[in-house]
């Protein structure tokens, strides 16, 4: 399989996510169009991680980012096999965690979310999931996925249930069955709901197809409610498709929006990176054969969110500019924020953010300098 053994697939997974409320009436089942709001500006507030020194801000690779209740904030740095805990004003508190099998302590961790109750969990790919107290007090082995895929993104939702994606490998008529799915998961390693499943056969001297039916084919998020939004990426429409929990759709956000051609140097950009990227990971380069899309992708992969008033947030690939839309939950466009001071314009880089309930945070697998978490105050939204 290429050397897409159970040890690759989790760290691959986890360095192509960055490229990646009140319960309420639901909407009626017919596409909304939105119109188009004034432009928010903001910047981040502060940013965690050095480059050297201290080493509770130094970061190996951030791979996951939540905020908790009180405001604190768990930062997942998966090649140190730990999640670091600091205060709301970014100030380091206590490590969570550690490299090992026994309880609390992870091999591949692939994930971080805050569960419903408050308490923080931890997937790892080896191991299962681990709830912390948020004072960073181990209390529970969680669900045991005894060597089963283990959901990748999650969102913690109501009832202390998750909602992520899995990639499975299995047998079907003699043919190698490639199968992502996102769906929620609750006290057992089997998801109780699916959302959304790509099924396509693997070829393994076609890896630009397993991330484009994997990765690239749809972006996902879940409000604390358990609502679930599917967007699947897609260079000619733009469309949120809005599930109630129990994986009924009762909506759907669409837009009018003209594909936007790559220049030759984007492409050319793109495929260098992703080329090196999955390099990194082990993957042989006349395997990966990488193939950009033509046109932008008008919803970034991974490029949705949820905050704490159940507002939509989407990321547009259409502009090089770092801009979300931010819907309510009956489709109406509300905002369009542009975050400023995240990246540099001058460097193809991907950034992962992260919606949360009172603030967004963001960063990045390929940050040109040094690892960092970018922490930028909910901006207010009429």
């Amino acid at each position: 399989m290429c050397n897409m053994n159970k040890e690759l697939m989790p760290s691959l997974f986890s360095a192509i996510v960055f490229m990646l409320t009140a319960c309420s009436e639901p909407p009626e089942e017919s596409p909304v169009t939105a119109a188009g709001p004034d432009t928010i500006l903001v910047s981040p507030a502060f940013t965690i991680g050095i480059m050297m020194g201290d080493s509770n801000y130094v970061f190996g690779t951030i791979s996951d980012a939540v905020e908790l209740d009180d405001g604190s904030i768990a930062i997942l740095d998966e090649a140190s096999c730990c999640s670091k805990l600091y205060t709301a004003q970014g100030e380091f508190i206590t490590q969570i965690s550690r490299r090992g099998s026994g309880p609390g302590e992870v091999i591949l961790p692939g994930g971080i979310v805050k569960l419903s109750d408050g308490t923080l969990a931890i997937l790892d790919h080896a191991t299962g999931t681990h709830r912390f107290h948020p004072s960073g007090e181990f209390l529970e082995f969680m669900i045991d996925f005894q060597g089963q895929d283990v959901p990748q993104w999650a969102w913690g939702v109501n009832d202390m249930g998750l909602v992520g994606a899995i990639t499975q490998m299995q047998m079907v008529n003699d043919v190698l069955t490639v199968n992502f799915i996102v769906g929620r998961w609750d006290s057992e390693p089997e998801h109780t709901v699916e959302y959304f499943r790509n099924s396509f056969p693997f070829n393994p001297e076609r890896m630009d197809e397993f991330f484009s039916n994997t990765f690239f084919s749809t972006a996902f998020t879940a409000s604390e409610d358990g609502t679930t939004f599917i967007a699947p990426i897609s260079s000619e429409r733009y469309e949120v498709q809005i599930y109630n929990p129990d994986g009924t759709l009762y909506g759907t956000i669409e837009r009018e929006m003209d594909p936007v051609p790559k220049t030759p140097e984007e492409v050319a950009d793109e495929t260098a990176l992703i080329t090196a990227i999955l390099k990194e990971r082990g993957v042989p380069e006349d395997r990966i054969r990488y193939q950009p899309d033509p046109d932008r992708w008008m919803i970034q992969p991974q490029g949705t969110g949820t905050d704490g008033q159940g507002r939509l947030w989407v990321r547009n690939g259409l502009t090089d500019l770092v801009i979300m839309d931010v819907y309510s939950r009956d489709g109406e466009h509300l905002a369009v924020v542009q975050f400023q001071g995240v990246t540099d314009p001058e460097i193809m880089d991907y950034l992962n953010i992260k919606v949360q309930q009172n603030r967004i945070l963001i960063y990045s697998l390929q940050d040109p300098d040094y690892p960092r978490l970018y922490v930028v105050d909910m901006p207010e939204i009429s």
